[in-house]
């Protein structure tokens, strides 16, 4: 009997290396997407909202400074543009964009 909950414990814990191992694998993967590097890596110099991720980026520094501005080339796009947006909401859209 007692064989039979070792190897239970033995499988769970397998299963949970593995599972582990399976999940930290996404976090080195980049979206496909214009201004986004194909693989992430290392960028010191991030800008404001980026900097969390300067240890393993998809964006560049280029990037990030312009993903804060309120018009920037990354996209056309104006972060105001259905009227003021609240800067927790605006600090939110930032980062998705670094991320």
């Amino acid at each position: 009997m007692a064989w039979r909950l070792t190897l239970l414990l033995l499988l769970g814990l397998v299963a949970a290396v593995w599972g582990a191992q399976a999940r930290t694998d996404l976090l080195n993967v980049c979206m496909e997407a214009k201004h986004h590097k194909p693989v992430p890596g290392p960028e010191d110099n991030l800008h404001g909202q980026c900097s969390p991720w300067r240890k393993n980026a998809c964006c560049s520094v280029n990037t990030s400074l312009e993903a804060h501005k309120d018009i920037s080339y990354l996209y056309r796009f104006n972060w105001d543009h259905c009227g003021k947006m609240e800067p927790a909401c605006k600090r939110h859209f930032i980062q998705d964009t670094c991320l």
